[in-house]
């Protein structure tokens, strides 16, 4: 019985520490100064559906730049931001998401958090 609680202890330190390595990896990302890793941050906080991310999503939410990494070609730091900021907060903005910034989005996002948080 005591080499179950050891296993079981040492599985639950290992899935704890690593959501803690991957909290920091992604506000690294999101943080970053690199289009390519902001937009990689962008889409993993939206993967987590994590809202402790919003802030760092609505933190220069309208950045055109691009990357040309095929992986996310031809998206921007805000379409993906506003992604993701849609996918955590469950809500649409009253605007289409395309390549073109769009400050009412932007805006809409920032009262909706702070409304919600």
């Amino acid at each position: 019985m005591k080499h179950y609680l050891k296993v079981f202890t040492g599985l639950l330190l290992l899935v704890v520490t690593s959501c803690s390595d991957k909290d920091k990896e992604i506000k690294r990302l999101l943080n970053s100064k690199n289009v390519y890793e902001i937009i990689q941050g962008a889409s993993e906080a939206a993967q987590s559906g994590d809202k402790k991310y919003t802030p760092l999503l609505l933190l220069n939410a309208g950045d055109q730049r691009a990357t040309t990494i095929l992986k996310f070609k031809g998206y921007s730091v805000y379409q993906e931001k506003m992604y993701a900021l849609r996918t955590i907060l469950h809500v649409k903005p009253p605007n289409p998401i395309t390549s073109t910034v769009d400050s009412v989005n932007i805006v809409f996002f920032e009262n909706y958090w702070q409304k919600h948080k």
